[in-house]
């Protein structure tokens, strides 16, 4: 039985590879995906090893007894869980606006529901009724009020689509309507760092699900990498590749599970409550982290917000 938990978000400062292995597509490295959405994924296996090597820098004894023992785990196991890293937030290129952070129907009802699964109701964070978008067409957008993607003749375009505004207005529970982009923008800043916040409302753009489908799946980058023979300046035979990767701008969520540790009193963990504090101020002193291949190429960094709602 889980005690305590956490939601963390994971903005993308760089592009990130967190690959899946050898592929049978065009793209020789591609990206973890959920296999029943297609979505770009991060694993909780790697979230939790890299978060792991990191308490080992700053703690002793206590990695073991709340990571579990690295090798021989017939002693006791972790007494924390990561989940999966989901998508929430994903960059496209706009016209205005430079680019925007784009979500769906589904991701935020699934965001939704995951988090009320947690207990985090709609009366702490502010979650706005999210059924008013069940009927987004494919060639409608719904931006905040002081938005930068707006083109003069009220559409937007994303990379080579153009999207017609669409105006949904929600009870903001006042007895007053106001636009649903913006509700939305209100309940995702709980969760995400502040220096997202105020640039939030400018470039947020809740699309169908259909094209959210599409452009977290064609708007990656894709890299070709080389290894030049210096004999011959010419590229060397089978080091031609290609390699996908999340766009830095990029925001996931996920969450970290802790019950009881099976091994206490060591260094002061007596409970759950004790596990969640080291494991809270262990992310919110390094912030930064960094997931996935081609680490000594600047990928995979990315930012870690803790939200505690205990």
């Amino acid at each position: 039985m889980y005690n305590t938990k956490l939601v963390l978000t994971y903005h993308a400062l760089t592009p990130v590879h967190v690959g899946s292995g050898t592929s049978v597509s065009y793209v020789d490295n591609p990206i973890q995906r959920e296999k029943h959405t297609d979505f770009p994924v991060i694993a909780g296996s790697g979230i939790k090893g890299v978060i792991r090597e990191l308490a080992t820098r700053k703690w002793k004894d206590k990695v073991e007894v709340i990571f579990g023992p690295e090798r021989d785990g017939s002693e006791h196991a972790s007494c924390i869980s990561f989940t999966d890293a989901k998508i929430l937030l994903f960059p496209v290129r706009s016209v205005k606006g430079v680019f925007a952070w784009i979500t769906s129907p589904y991701v935020l009802k699934r965001f939704k529901n995951e988090l009320e699964s947690l207990g985090i109701s709609g009366n702490s964070v502010n979650i706005p009724n999210l059924n008013a978008l069940d009927n987004l067409k494919d060639d409608e957008i719904i931006i905040c009020d002081n938005s930068e993607l707006k083109i003069d003749d009220g559409t937007v375009a994303l990379e080579e689509f153009v999207f017609n505004l669409r105006e949904i207005k929600v009870n903001d529970g006042d007895g007053n309507q106001e636009n649903i982009s913006n509700k939305v923008a209100e309940w995702i800043w709980s969760f995400l760092p502040s220096h997202l916040k105020n640039n939030l409302q400018k470039r947020l753009a809740i699309v169908s699900d259909d094209v959210f489908k599409d452009f977290v799946k064609y708007a990656v980058e894709i890299r070709t990498r080389i290894r030049i023979d210096q004999m011959t300046g010419t590229v060397e035979k089978g080091k031609l590749f290609t390699i996908e990767l999340v766009p830095a701008e990029a925001v996931f969520y996920g969450f970290v599970f802790i019950t009881e540790p099976y091994k206490k009193d060591v260094s002061g963990i007596k409970n759950s409550s004790d596990v969640k504090k080291e494991v809270k101020d262990l992310l919110e002193e390094y912030q930064i982290i960094q997931l996935g291949g081609d680490e000594t190429l600047g990928m995979g960094l990315m930012r870690v917000n803790v939200y505690d709602y205990h």
